[in-house]
């Protein structure tokens, strides 16, 4: 639930457009600055080829996440990311459960990601189970774990 008391926009990125830049300023400090990674580590395989989400309120992106296919059948999450000043307000999860609908609307069977420990309840929270053991990230050496979310057809 947003808890900001404000209408948020809830976009579908291009890369040349100024959210998806501060998107990737955002990802990039939250989750690659303090170990010292270059900037083109954000540029991986799946950065062209995926979907960026965003939440924009007032002109500002609060939150964002990505979506890769994987399969005819399956798609990851990753790269979520909510503004320090804005977290704890339901925007994670309401990016998340976007991703989600979309998966779901695009006939895929299940979404893996790769969980921050501290992330794991809110991917519990909408029906990821864990997957595997705890494991170091290959890039930033923070403690991740793989989980997974198997979708239901519609009846």
């Amino acid at each position: 639930m947003n808890t900001l008391g404000k209408q948020i926009e809830y976009r579908w990125l291009e890369t040349d457009s100024k959210y998806y830049q501060t998107a990737l300023k955002l990802r990039y400090a939250l989750f690659f600055e303090e170990p010292g990674l270059p900037w083109e580590v954000l540029f991986d395989t799946d950065e062209g080829n995926s979907l960026h989400l965003a939440a924009i309120c007032d002109g500002e992106l609060l939150a964002y996440g990505r979506l890769t296919k994987r399969s005819n059948s399956a798609m990851q999450i990753s790269q979520m990311v909510v503004s320090p000043k804005h977290q704890r307000k339901g925007l994670g999860e309401a990016i998340l459960s976007r991703l989600v609908i979309h998966a779901k609307e695009h006939e895929t069977k299940s979404i893996i990601l790769s969980a921050r420990l501290h992330a794991m309840p809110l991917y519990e929270k909408l029906g990821f189970n864990i997957v595997g053991e705890v494991y170091l990230s290959e890039k930033t050496g923070i403690e991740h774990i793989k989980m997974e979310l198997t979708l239901k057809r519609a009846e």
